[in-house]
């Protein structure tokens, strides 16, 4: 098993460039010195969050992270900014900011971003168009930021990187994009909203039986396994169920090559996809392949029919802004 799970990072690494909006391996942050750059040139990196009227903080950011990421924009409150990110697109407009360019994408974008210039696929953008939008800076995905770099390095393009891949990520850019755009009142507003559905939730779920949940991602054609680092694992994992690939098949890879061997060892309570295409498909698809491997009968998740797909309108692409409603279908499919 565990060389199944080795050999499953070269899989994982093809298909990360798949799932550059939202889900994608860790960049590591900008250096020592640009930390020390952002502590000095950016006042509004000091406080944990803008408190809110009470005097306490919708959400506290690691400020040593913060700090690195704001290092990026040099100090400076970009007028024209273009997103190479769904997620990071609606994070801004949340915000009150609005790019002059943002992605092509087949997940919806707010109503008041249809107007905006589409700059092509966050894989591989319109470099043409980006240039003469005349941006400050580009806004992209951590996950994919060397990709990215190479294709804006030849136009002398600004860029920043954020991370966007779970739900904590979303909440630390959601604080270091305000702090930019001086909006901390709007993203601290937004974050102490989010905070109570949360606890609302959470609050549903204490008592219950955390169950074992495996995410599958992909299609009919070929499936992963996604561990607690991306959005729909951390989103299960606020509400207490245990991610099979990190708690059980002990890996610490985001993604995992599919393995019925795997799946049987784990035996999961709850199988939830997101689905790269038609949803109906590839859960028949899956349950065709568990069903010749003669594992039907052994696992819980069939058992109990639980096997699901999750919406892809929520899930298909990290996103603070849905959030809410995340965990609302996210607790729905674990416990009930």
């Amino acid at each position: 098993m565990k060389k199944v799970l080795r050999s499953s990072g070269i899989i994982a690494s093809a298909l990360l460039l798949t799932l550059a909006v939202g889900c994608g391996n860790k960049e590591a942050a900008p250096d020592t010195k640009a930390k020390e750059v952002a502590a000095t040139a950016t006042p509004a990196a000091t406080p944990a969050a803008t408190p809110t009227a009470t005097g306490a903080p919708a959400y506290k950011v690691d400020e040593e992270k913060a700090a690195a990421l704001l290092a990026q924009f040099g100090g400076q409150t970009p007028n024209k900014v273009v997103t190479v990110s769904v997620s990071l697109t609606e994070i801004l407009n949340v915000l009150g900011v609005k790019p002059v360019g943002v992605p092509t994408s087949t997940v919806a974008l707010p109503e008041a971003l249809k107007d905006v210039t589409k700059i092509g696929s966050a894989l591989k953008p319109d470099i043409e168009k980006v240039t003469s939008l005349q941006p400050d800076i580009v806004v992209g995905p951590a996950s994919i930021k060397d990709s990215l770099n190479k294709q804006f390095g030849p136009a002398n393009l600004k860029t920043a990187f954020l991370p966007a891949d779970s739900l904590e990520e979303l909440k630390l850019s959601t604080v270091v994009l305000s702090r930019v755009y001086k909006k901390e009142k709007e993203a601290n507003d937004f974050l102490a909203k989010l905070a109570e559905q949360e606890k609302s939730i959470e609050e549903q779920s204490k008592g219950k039986q955390a169950p074992k949940v495996m995410f599958l991602f992909g299609s009919a054609e070929s499936f992963m396994m996604m561990n607690e680092n991306t959005f729909a694992g951390s989103v299960a994992k606020k509400l207490g169920a245990k991610n099979v690939v990190s708690e059980v098949l002990k890996s610490k890879e985001t993604y995992v090559a599919l393995n019925m061997e795997n799946v049987v060892a784990a035996n999961p309570d709850v199988i939830l996809l997101v689905a790269h295409g038609d949803p109906n498909t590839a859960i028949k698809k899956f349950e065709e392949d568990v069903k010749k491997n003669g594992a039907w009968d052994k696992l819980n998740a069939f058992k109990n029919g639980k096997v699901k797909a999750l919406d892809y309108n929520l899930y298909g692409v990290a996103s603070v802004a849905k959030a809410g409603d995340a965990y609302k279908q996210m607790f729905n499919f674990l416990y009930q």
